[in-house]
């Protein structure tokens, strides 16, 4: 139901008072680590401060379920030391949210990611979130919408010393966007340009947050040995279809386009690892058997670093992924979140790890550096 005027003016000034009080505080803080002075917990209407290199939550270590507004004046020994929180900026426009972190005393780290649907120049993600209580000076990355943010991000690592692109795309994404999209050049069959994914039937964790994860372990991996590494997302928070994210792989001519996502199923006994690769149309003639040899490579080594149940390669033609690419092109299912054991298995760091070294060494052996 749309919202009433008087609902979206009220909610536009509690924005900007909102917005107003980040800045009255992180302008009374920048200016006191100016001067060097020491400043007043309570007075600046901060609830937090650095002594001795840790953090002191006033109103839970001090006065031990009081009322923070009660607390006379404390000074904190050192004034650079003084934490200011980070506004909320996210659905901002980018120029918009630096004035804002600017006048807060951050710095602003860019990264831009495809537009997708999201209007240019929108932010998307902050690090760290918004609440979070850093230092005057500290770094504040915001990921935002660019259409030419695919371009931008192939340009960078450029010194890497294999010369060699490898792009990863982290399946899925937090919002699904189900509006249709041809399953290949030319097709008048239609799929879903993204959908939700499978979520941990233990742990409740989504496909699309533990992709991302594994994804940048790989990243690191692959990274460590000279290899060009190119995202098709940086953040849950973007709208890219299938399609998108396969033409992301073409533009930069990578190598091997690697897929990262979990299984599911109804039946909750199902388990184990499976890596697909396109086969068996048209479209994909020309990279199937490259695909395939890269399949091989992988499934056999994370299968290998796992120990997990080996389900094997699976030929698809039915997949937008693989029928808008024109280089080589892997799927890895790295395990099965409705199974309740694999699930819990998979939201562990270390299980990650294992995950990320099987994959890894497999593009690696694929590209012939190892």
């Amino acid at each position: 139901m749309a919202r009433s005027r008087v609902a979206r003016r009220s909610t536009k000034r509690e924005r900007t008072k909102k917005n107003v009080t980040w800045l009255t505080v992180a302008i009374g803080a920048v200016a006191v680590v100016a001067l060097g002075a020491a400043i007043a917990v309570a007075a600046a209407g901060v609830k937090s401060a650095a002594v001795d290199g840790s953090t002191v939550d006033i109103s839970e270590e001090i006065l031990a379920g009081g009322n923070s507004e009660d607390l006379a004046p404390t000074a904190v020994p050192d004034a650079a030391t003084a934490l200011i929180e980070v506004p909320d900026v996210c659905g901002m426009q980018l120029e918009e949210a630096e004035t804002l972190l600017a006048v807060a005393g951050f710095s602003v780290l860019r990264v831009s990611t495809p537009a997708g649907d999201a209007v240019p120049g929108t932010v998307l993600t902050q690090d760290p979130q918004a609440g979070s209580k850093i230092g005057a000076g500290s770094d504040v990355s915001l990921v935002y919408a660019d259409p030419e943010g695919v371009e931008e991000q192939a340009s960078t690592g450029t010194n890497a010393s294999t010369g060699l692109v490898v792009c990863i795309d982290p399946g899925h994404q937090s919002q699904a966007n189900l509006d249709p999209e041809p399953i290949g050049p030319g097709s008048n069959e239609m799929k879903p340009k993204v959908t939700g994914g499978a979520t941990g039937a233990v742990t409740k964790q989504h496909e699309y947050q533990l992709a991302f994860a594994i994804s940048l372990k790989i990243k690191e991996r692959l990274e460590a040995k000279g290899v060009n590494v190119v995202m098709t997302r940086v953040s849950d928070a973007v709208d890219i279809s299938n399609r998108q994210r396969a033409e992301a792989a073409n533009k930069v001519n990578a190598a091997l386009f690697v897929r990262v996502h979990a299984d599911g199923s109804t039946n909750g006994d199902i388990k184990g690892i499976s890596t697909l690769y396109p086969s068996g149309n048209s479209w994909v003639a020309p990279i199937e058997a490259r695909s395939l040899r890269a399949a091989k490579l992988v499934q056999a080594a994370v299968v290998n670093a796992t120990k997990a149940q080996d389900r094997g390669l699976s030929a698809r033609g039915d997949i937008a992924g693989f029928n808008w690419s024109k280089v080589p092109a892997v799927l890895v299912e790295t395990g099965f979140l409705s199974n309740p054991v694999e699930d819990k298995l998979l939201a562990t760091d270390e299980y990650q790890d294992k995950l990320a070294d099987g994959i890894a060494g497999g593009i690696l052996t694929y590209l012939g550096l190892q």
